[in-house]
């Protein structure tokens, strides 16, 4: 930036009526008085040239004061030639968020100690400034990062100060600060005639400044909140290195303002999820096997961008336009999943560190924290398919966090106050969790199936006596129920069945255990399975096939039950013929828990059955996969039953469907992919 110039003054001014000895004097002692009546001429040389501090001071008064005059009075030479010089020791155009010149130094600014000189002039004036708006912005713009420590400390109280004194400019002072959250030009750090600042020091200032103003006003926590939540930046248009960084300088707030972590954890998660449905839903409306492609895709694209850090926007743009349509939405899509699977590692690392050193009480905080936001905006969000495995996991780290989430969803799954979506979708992440959780343990699998059970048959007495059939929309919730007990049974029938003194764990995948009779199952499951099964509200035929067909396969295999006459018998039920308006959930509220994709466009009698909705199918995203290694329980094939490759068990053609040919593990791929 061109650099205006010059202050010359005309000593005849500065001359004592009275005494020319006396200016000698004073002269002597560099030490210069002033009259209010005496006019300052700021000429071009001295704006780089040291000034006596009286003489800065007396500028940057004359200069307010002209400003602030009213109507014709008011003179802004001054003043614009101060605005000026502050501009002149901004960072330029070449060091702005957009930009890679690493190398380059600011060049022909203010000298360092005259800068500081008229910062000392403007701290002790900050009283005079409510009126002059352009003047605080020029100074709001000057690039500090990369002087010495002194002037930072400086400028750092200047700031403060503002900011107490013209309570409206605590926000924009958050804003210039947070601004570079997502980029700090290492351009910064390079101001000529200054040592070098390395960009680790810079993001430290930054940090160090919020805390002092976080400590000097209390309003700044309140301010700081908003401007991080308007300051986050959108994934579809932020570099991924920009976008994590951000979200990196977030959990560093948290360190020094833990009055602000639960704001932070909210907004990151909350702008997680967000990614995460945008990412299922284009997934969806591509073709079947595009999923992996995208998320392989993903991980290349982060290797491209990691190897391209001195490319500029410029060149990116070229890039896609060089790409057709259908490949630049591609490239968007993956880069997305790219984002996604890094801020998911985020945090899981962060809460892994969390929960690894709090005491007891903090981590049990720290958990409470996580459930609340995975019930607040997780688990309302059907489209959401990688998020809520930061509560698969770390429900698992104890059995106290087991326990405490698998109650919520209980709790939610069952209510009867009023039927909602959260209910719905409570059974499903319930059902899911127990079958796909490795670490949880029998005991909670039995309470979970004994606690269904009873309310499933609650249910019934509630319901049957004015049922004339089954109904999705009038009785939901018994569906759901039921649904979630027939997927934990096909996953944990082995938690199910009363070990004798003389067998094992292992005996379960023997099938001798089964030649001779019925393995004994826990009290009472076999019969809430016959009550259920066989009553009028006939959950066979609303249940999701995938997971009734896999169902009537183990059940039969094992002697537990045998269902394909029903089965059978309900092909000739046509169900739109039970249809019913009004009913405790409407068709339209029922929409809502069907998949709004491919998937779930259903004709005829699909579209009044049950998705299946199991949240906590495979895990593909390849970066924070690992933190679920020993967390999934993968589908295991029932010992004995034989696969027929040719048959995915999802269609019962006659009554001789009970043979053990069942293709369970086609049957479970299927429950997989359907509710992906």
């Amino acid at each position: 930036m061109a650099q205006q110039r010059g202050l010359k003054r005309n000593s005849s001014h500065l001359s004592s009526p009275s005494s020319s000895d006396s200016l000698a004097s004073q002269t002597k002692r560099l030490k210069v008085a002033f009259d209010d009546k005496i006019h300052v001429k700021i000429m071009e040389d001295s704006w780089t040239a040291d000034k006596p501090p009286e003489l800065v001071r007396e500028e940057v008064r004359l200069a307010i004061e002209g400003h602030l005059r009213p109507g014709a009075a008011k003179d802004d030479t001054a003043y614009d030639q101060l605005r000026t010089f502050l501009l002149g020791a901004a960072a330029s155009k070449d060091q702005g968020a957009g930009s890679y010149h690493h190398d380059s130094f600011q060049e022909d600014g203010p000298s360092a100690g005259l800068l500081k000189q008229y910062f000392i002039a403007l701290l002790g004036r900050v009283n005079d400034l409510k009126g002059c708006g352009t003047l605080i912005h020029a100074a709001l713009d000057v690039n500090w990062f990369g002087r010495d420590e002194a002037f930072v400390g400086l400028y750092v109280r200047f700031l403060g100060a503002l900011a107490s004194a013209i309570p409206g400019f605590l926000e924009p002072v958050i804003e210039r600060i947070v601004r570079h959250f997502s980029y700090l030009p290492g351009s910064l750090g390079r101001v000529r005639g200054q040592p070098v600042v390395p960009p680790r020091q810079m993001i430290a200032r930054l940090h160090n400044t919020l805390r002092y103003l976080m400590r000097l006003i209390p309003a700044a926590v309140g301010s700081l909140s908003e401007v991080l939540r308007s300051a986050y930046p959108n994934h579809r248009t932020t570099r991924q290195r920009h976008y994590l960084a951000f979200i990196r300088n977030l959990f560093r707030v948290t360190e020094y303002a833990p009055e602000l972590k639960a704001d932070v954890l909210t907004l990151i998660t909350e702008r997680l999820v967000k990614i995460d449905v945008e990412i299922q839903e284009e997934i969806d409306d591509l073709e079947d096997d595009a999923e992996e492609d995208i998320v392989t895709g993903g991980q290349k694209v982060k290797d491209e961008e990691d190897q391209s850090d001195e490319s500029d926007d410029e060149s990116d743009a070229e890039s896609d336009l060089e790409d057709g349509p259908d490949e630049r939405k591609l490239k968007t899509l993956r880069e997305a999943v790219t984002k996604l699977d890094a801020v998911l590692d985020m945090l899981f690392d962060y809460y892994t560190t969390v929960f690894t050193e709090a005491n007891r009480f903090e981590s049990e905080d720290a958990f409470d924290q996580l459930l609340s936001l995975f019930m607040t905006y997780v688990l309302p969000t059907y489209r959401s398919r990688h998020s809520q495995f930061l509560i698969f996991h770390f429900s698992q780290l104890s059995q106290r966090n087991t326990a405490k989430f698998v109650s919520q969803c209980m709790k939610l799954a069952t209510g009867q106050s009023t039927a909602s979506n959260g209910s719905v979708f409570a059974a499903a992440y319930l059902a899911s969790f127990i079958a796909r959780g490795a670490k949880v343990p029998k005991y909670i699998v039995r309470d979970v199936v004994t606690l269904l059970g009873a309310q499933i048959v609650k249910f019934q007495r509630s319901y049957e006596p004015a049922c004339r059939g089954p109904d999705l929309s009038r009785y939901a919730l018994f569906y759901t129920c039921v649904q979630a007990l027939l997927y934990i049974f096909c996953f944990r029938w082995r938690d199910l069945i009363v070990m004798s003194e003389y067998d094992t764990e292992a005996d379960l995948e023997d099938y001798d255990v089964f030649a001779s009779g019925e393995p004994h199952w826990i009290a009472g499951l076999k019969e809430t399975f016959t009550q259920a099964i066989y009553s009028r509200l006939n959950p066979m035929k609303v249940c999701s096939p995938t997971i009734v067909n896999q169902f009537a396969a183990i059940a039969n295999h094992l002697r537990f039950m045998f269902v394909y006459p029903l089965l059978e018998t309900n092909k000739r039920i046509k169900l739109s013929s039970y249809r019913s308006y009004g009913g405790t959930f409407s068709s339209s509220v029922m929409g809502v828990t069907k998949r709004e994709s491919a998937l779930s466009a259903k004709s005829g009698e699909a579209h009044f059955q049950l998705d299946a909705f199991f949240p906590f199918d495979p895990y593909q995203l390849p970066k924070s996969k690992r933190w679920l290694a020993t967390d999934y329980n993968e589908w295991k094939g029932v010992p004995g039953m034989k696969i027929d490759d040719d048959d995915e068990g999802s269609d019962v053609d006659d009554d001789d469907s009970e043979s053990d040919d069942e293709d369970v593990d086609d049957g479970a791929q299927d429950v997989d992919s359907d509710s992906s």
